[in-house]
């Protein structure tokens, strides 16, 4: 399958500068297309491929969200900044209400995997994210209002460096914030484009559901290693009680411990218990109930 990087280029390739396409039956000339670029390591803006059409009487922006049909997320690695951003001063209540409202799916979830897919791996927390389907066991429909659900697809208050990003090196005011959604896996042309894409306002009325869901962030005791500095929405607080590693779940602090922060609290345990990997854990050293 063509990865989602290649499947962006290809549509990319199919608007060459100085070619005519038509867009609501007026002709116009492909003026600039490419990707909206942050910096290295400052993240990304909602736009994924920006076209710039112009005729005699006027030019058009199209700052395209793309979505290939398999594709759920709709925005990761939620941060406290971004959280505030789309669900407003009240984002800590929010988020903890509706992880709590899954305190029993939580608690349900080994922490330690001495055997199976994760072997090796005990988890620091859950990630928030949001997503346009189900997706999984610590997932659920979020309700937000029609703002907040197109500031999840458009970013239009991500930050300057995000919302005025560069195109071929050259900085376009807004260009990172979307306002069209194409969704697909084949084009054939930059007139299948165009025929197919739909003004973001309209697709965010049509399709207004948008879930949650917490992805869990897994230490590697094997190779001392997790997944990014990331905010986690759900922290495991891992502690030593009489002689065991015990963890408690904290749902008041969402998005205010990131995963460095849980991972040195968790290896400072395991050293003082003289646990290097989850080969040396057991029920006489940690909480059977958590293990796998």
């Amino acid at each position: 399958m063509v990865n989602f990087g290649q499947a962006e280029r290809d549509i990319q390739h199919h608007f060459v500068i100085g070619q005519f396409v038509t867009f609501q039956n007026q002709k116009y000339k492909i003026e600039k297309v490419g990707k909206p670029k942050c910096p290295r390591g400052r993240g990304e803006p909602k736009t994924d491929v920006y076209i710039l059409l112009k005729n005699t009487n006027k030019e058009i922006e199209f700052k395209i969200s793309y979505k290939k049909e398999n594709a759920d997320f709709l925005e990761n690695k939620i941060s406290a900044e971004r959280a505030e951003q789309i669900l407003g001063d009240d984002w800590k209540l929010i988020i903890e209400n509706i992880t709590r409202q899954l305190a029993k799916e939580f608690e349900s979830k080994s922490l330690i995997y001495k055997t199976g897919h994760y072997t090796g791996s005990i988890t620091l927390g859950w990630k928030f994210e949001f997503v346009n389907k189900k997706n999984g066991m610590l997932s659920e429909k979020i309700l937000l209002t029609p703002e907040q659900c197109f500031e999840v697809y458009s970013g239009s208050k991500l930050s300057d460096i995000k919302r005025n990003a560069t195109v071929n090196g050259e900085k376009i005011l807004n260009s990172g914030v979307a306002n069209y959604i194409l969704q697909g896996d084949k084009f054939s042309s930059a007139q299948d484009v165009l025929e197919h894409i739909e003004p973001l306002e309209e697709y965010v009325a049509r399709c207004p559901e948008v879930y949650f869901a917490c992805k869990a962030m897994n230490y590697r005791t094997f190779v001392n290693k997790f997944d990014g500095d990331r905010p986690l929405a759900v922290q495991v607080d891992w502690n030593i009680d009489n002689g065991k590693l015990i963890p408690k779940l904290v749902f008041n602090q969402p998005l205010q411990w990131n995963g460095h922060a849980v991972k040195d609290k968790l290896v400072d345990s395991l050293k003082r218990l003289g646990i290097r990997t989850t080969d040396d854990i057991s029920e006489k050293n940690a909480e059977i109930n958590c293990i796998y």
